[in-house]
């Protein structure tokens, strides 16, 4: 049997035979996933059976193995009581963990007493978030991919949360657990194990001025991890698992990868000739590789040179675009019913469309802590100057803080929580749950944002009893799942109802490509003018980048539920317009649209068809309603 030691090598395995491989070459610890209720069940003949579940702890127990089960799906309403008896399960066969990604199932895991992994779709990335999930029962964490050397570094100074890093295998070009794409153009959501993979397929890159500047590329497919050679820093840093990915790979594939790392752990631990890029273990998993190898984020921000342009090695895999569907006329809808009450929430991203708003009597404005380079606040004193005036107007002002916080953020976000202490601002909405604990230190009332990705009442509960007082529910949610939810909430919903759909956000800047790669020499393209992504059907994704070089993927078209608002509005107390990135012009003509629509809906009326078509004309390049009839 062998003894475990502090530093643990965590193996996948998809089937019985891979198991058992896996255990032989060395791992620590394995980690696998029932045939319910986890993220990887597009393929019939993987994962494992109750009966088999059952076996596997036995034989990984007997080896001196730990084995950890992936429940690390988002479930919907009706999945909730299925998902309690699965845990009982799971507790009752001896299972060291679980590993989760919905913060439902925090207090039903709580409740069976299981020791509790955050799934790297949890996109721990700060140092609130990691304190705040130790604090719920959370003993460790996946980290984010995105995080560099030094910020996991600071996570071991400050928290006392177990520390997990992938070190080999697949790596998405977005932030984990905001990428929307899938489920916004399929109704597959990726944040439930049903990704149709976007970012592997060929795009060209175009400007407004210039027209295309790179044709049929692999523009966002992140070549593979391989941190072998890092085995030493990473440990230095203070990861303590390592975890390799490949739940859907074969034996013989795994094998080699756990017996490499098995060896760069151990030559490490015990002092000798640390691994390298020369070595023959090295040199051995290069000539096995799938993708060609990069570092990811380890060592600072992603480049081109992270990127398969020629896709030569890219593995086949059989999706494409779809033709979307624009809203047509005939997709209004009459009503009638009893009245209802709906607020109107508006983000604005300048002065003028603030005024805009509050020209209107807006009873709710949103004005974004994040600064897009070519467009809107150009810097934090713009935003506070309109905070000051949207709270002196009388008007509810919200500082939405940015969807993506690292640690690496911190400085930067620090200005926005003093910028929310000093203005006299009613709130903050934020994304993540280290920003729910920093609001309720401070004394600000917060909501939680869609980037929560809530989409069940239970996860609701959970965020409400870390201070949120309102929640968003996710982009990708459908029309039934989000009724299910809203029936049973303990919070008041703010539902995004019109605006631009960003479904990837990434700390790899394809925009960076109109200017051949090169970051260092970079002209910052993106501030003088608009940038997309071209698919295969010539469809044209959006293109943002913010002061720190992050860049902002957006859906071809952009999102309307202005038909669905009676239907909407027994469920949910308020409605939003992500209008920041609207002229002010448009914007006005946005808010009277929508107003006139709930002034209808108050009264149990709804006359609007006239309404819906000039929406429909305001937006020639389309609107479309996104997975809303959708399984979400």
């Amino acid at each position: 049997m062998r003894a475990r030691c502090e530093v643990e090598l965590l193996a996948p395995a998809g089937k019985w035979t891979v198991l058992k491989e896996v255990v032989a070459a060395g791992a620590d610890a394995v980690y696998l996933g029932g045939k319910r209720f986890n993220m990887r069940l597009l393929r019939p003949d993987f994962n494992f059976t109750d009966l088999e579940l059952q076996d596997a702890v036995a034989l990984c127990h007997d080896n001196g193995v730990r084995l950890y089960v992936t429940v690390n799906n988002l479930y919907h309403e009706e999945e909730l009581p299925a998902i309690d008896d699965y845990l009982a399960f799971l507790k009752a066969i001896g299972v060291d963990a679980v590993i989760i990604q919905d913060l439902a199932l925090l207090e039903a895991c709580r409740g069976q007493g299981m020791a509790m992994h955050a799934s790297v779709q949890m996109g721990v990335n700060n140092l609130e978030t990691a304190r705040l999930l130790e604090q719920s029962g959370v003993s460790r964490a996946v980290l984010s991919k995105n995080l560099a050397l030094s910020e996991i570094g600071e996570l071991r100074d400050h928290s006392n949360l177990g520390l997990e890093y992938f070190v080999h295998g697949d790596l998405c070009v977005t932030h984990t657990g905001q990428c929307l794409m899938s489920g916004l153009l399929f109704g597959r959501s990726a944040n439930r194990g049903l990704c149709r993979k976007p970012c592997r397929w060929t795009y060209d890159l175009e400007t407004a001025g210039s027209g295309k500047v790179v044709t049929d590329k692999y523009l966002l497919a992140f070549k593979d991890l391989c941190l072998y050679p890092s085995i030493p820093e990473l440990i230095e840093a203070g990861v303590t698992s390592f975890k390799i990915e490949g739940r859907m790979r074969e034996a013989e594939y795994l094998r080699l990868l756990v017996s490499s790392y098995r060896q760069a752990i151990d030559r490490y631990l015990e002092g000798s000739e640390p691994p390298t890029t020369g070595d023959p273990v090295w040199q051995r998993l290069y000539e096995n590789r799938i993708r060609d190898f990069t570092c990811g984020s380890l060592y600072g921000r992603p480049t081109v040179d992270d990127i398969g342009l020629s896709g030569e090695r890219e593995p086949a895999f059989p999706t494409a675009p779809i033709r979307l569907q624009r809203l047509q006329p005939q997709d209004y809808r009459d009503w009638q019913g009893e009245g209802y009450q709906l607020d109107l929430s508006v983000k604005v991203g300048s002065r003028e469309g603030l005024r805009a708003a509050l020209d209107r009597n807006v009873k709710t404005v949103v004005i974004p802590g994040t600064i897009y380079r070519g467009r809107g606040f150009s810097s934090l004193q713009e935003v506070a100057a309109a905070l000051k005036e949207a709270v002196e107007a009388g008007t509810r002002a919200i500082l939405e803080l940015p969807r993506i916080i690292t640690v690496g953020d911190r400085l930067k976000v620090q200005e926005l929580w003093d910028l929310a202490a000093s203005s006299g601002v009613n709130e903050v909405a934020v994304h993540d749950p280290g920003s729910l604990l920093l609001a309720s230190r401070l004394g600000i009332k917060a909501g939680a944002g869609y980037g929560f990705n809530l989409v069940n009442s239970r996860a609701v509960e959970q965020v409400k009893a870390w201070g949120a007082v309102w929640a968003s529910p996710s982009l990708e949610i459908s029309r039934d799942n989000l009724r299910d939810m809203a029936s049973r909430t303990p919070l008041p919903l703010e539902v995004v109802v019109h605006g631009p759909l960003c479904g990837m956000i990434t700390d790899y800047c394809p925009v960076g490509l109109v200017d051949a790669g090169d970051a260092e020499s970079c002209s910052s393209p993106c501030e003088r003018e608009t940038c997309r992504l071209v698919d295969s059907l010539g469809q044209k994704y959006p293109l943002e980048c913010d002061d720190q070089c992050r860049c902002y993927i957006y859906h071809p078209l952009e999102l309307s539920l202005f038909a669905e608002l009676p239907w909407l509005a027994p469920w949910i107390s308020s409605v939003r317009i992500e209008g920041d990135g609207y002229p002010p012009e448009l914007l006005g003509q946005v808010i009277d649209i929508y107003q006139s629509a709930l002034k209808d809906i108050s009264r149990g009326e709804w006359n609007q068809q006239a309404s819906f078509c000039r929406l429909l004309d305001l937006f020639p390049h389309g609107l479309t309603k996104g997975p809303w009839e959708g399984p979400g």
